[in-house]
């Protein structure tokens, strides 16, 4: 079987991340043939993907047609990304399968127009003849979209994690850790609320690490601030989560984050707004309203000595249930259709 795996983004995320293990899980199986189409500006993915062949964009029907590949994987942040990708297969009669983790509003994400816009995209969730997407919630946001098509859920995955070491630090460390952008992320949003409530906070430092489109201006913010740290993406994250003593997940929206799963997973604590992933895995009272400063600082003083009680049942639920070998195996079935 030849598949052609096609993503034109430029980011580099979780679910880029997840992508490439479902992809080297197709790669390694001795019935797949694996091509890639990617942008060649995304040098991460790049890296992940070598070894295999890469092809650079743009996807049409003539290019598929000569590649002839049985099957098209496009990899969707939303669904607006790689839509050349589901055209071109449709135009060219050719199978296409959407991995896609985030299918929200553009209205509910806060984008310019987003109603109208909502209203023009609703075609395209019913352009792949599959879809596949990471949780029960973001299936039935699919559906809600209006998406007929069949739906399979496969579960993020992480690998087992190295022991951590004790921490020596005097202060609490608070993390976000991720892509910076803050209509999504709302770093700004947690780094105003951290500045603005010192009591709450008190003994605390915020690390935030990452980077994306709206850095600079999360560093203009907080260059007078002694007890924020932000730091570039790290290659080694195990450093980066040896450092923190809560995972902190501000976000508007999300499907369901790794850094929350790889934070679990190490017995990191994490603390959420009330939407998507974070509402459906996390316990209530880990919790808080979106945009919400007070309740931000209301669930954390609420917890900040009292979380360990909830972390052991979660962080074995996670070690069990959300493994990189259940979601190579539940990837490929859903790829193949099986």
């Amino acid at each position: 079987m030849k598949v052609l795996v096609y993503d034109d983004s430029r980011d580099f995320g979780g679910h880029q991340i997840m992508a490439c293990h479902g992809i080297r899980a197709l790669a390694d199986s001795l019935l797949m043939e694996v091509t890639c189409m990617i942008d060649p500006g995304n040098k991460r993915l790049a890296g992940e993907l070598s070894g295999l062949p890469l092809l650079s964009p743009p996807c049409t029907v003539k290019k598929l047609r000569t590649l002839a590949p049985d099957l098209v994987l496009c990899i969707q942040g939303d669904i607006r990304q790689s839509i050349r990708g589901t055209t071109a297969a449709r135009q060219a009669g050719i199978p296409c399968v959407s991995y896609i983790a985030n299918p929200h509003r553009m209205a509910d994400m806060g984008a310019k127009l987003g109603s109208l816009r909502d209203r023009l995209y609703q075609p395209l969730f019913n352009r792949p003849d599959r879809f596949i997407t990471i949780s029960d919630g973001m299936k039935d946001l699919l559906i809600s979209r209006g998406c007929t098509q069949p739906i399979s859920v496969v579960q993020n995955g992480v690998m087992p994690p190295p022991p951590r070491p004790g921490r020596s630090s005097q202060r609490t460390v608070l993390g976000l850790l991720g892509r910076v952008e803050f209509s999504q992320k709302q770093q700004h949003f947690m780094l105003r609320t951290f500045l603005e409530y010192p009591d709450a906070f008190m003994n605390c430092e915020l690390l935030i690490a990452g980077e994306g489109p709206d850095r600079m201006r999360l560093m203009k913010m907080a260059e007078n601030a002694d007890n924020v740290t932000i730091l570039p993406w790290q290659d080694d994250v195990n450093a980066l989560y040896d450092r923190i003593d809560f995972l902190m997940l501000p976000s508007r929206y999300e499907g369901v984050p790794l850094v929350m799963l790889e934070a679990l997973a190490r017995g990191i604590p994490v603390i959420g707004s009330a939407v998507d992933g974070m509402k459906e895995l996390l316990p209530e009272n880990w919790l808080f309203g979106p945009g919400d400063s007070r309740a931000l600082t209301d669930t954390f003083s609420r917890i900040r000595d009292s979380w360990k009680h909830q972390m052991n049942s979660l962080q074995q639920k996670v070690l069990n249930e959300y493994t990189i070998n259940a979601f190579r195996s539940a990837f490929v079935q859903a790829v193949t259709g099986q």
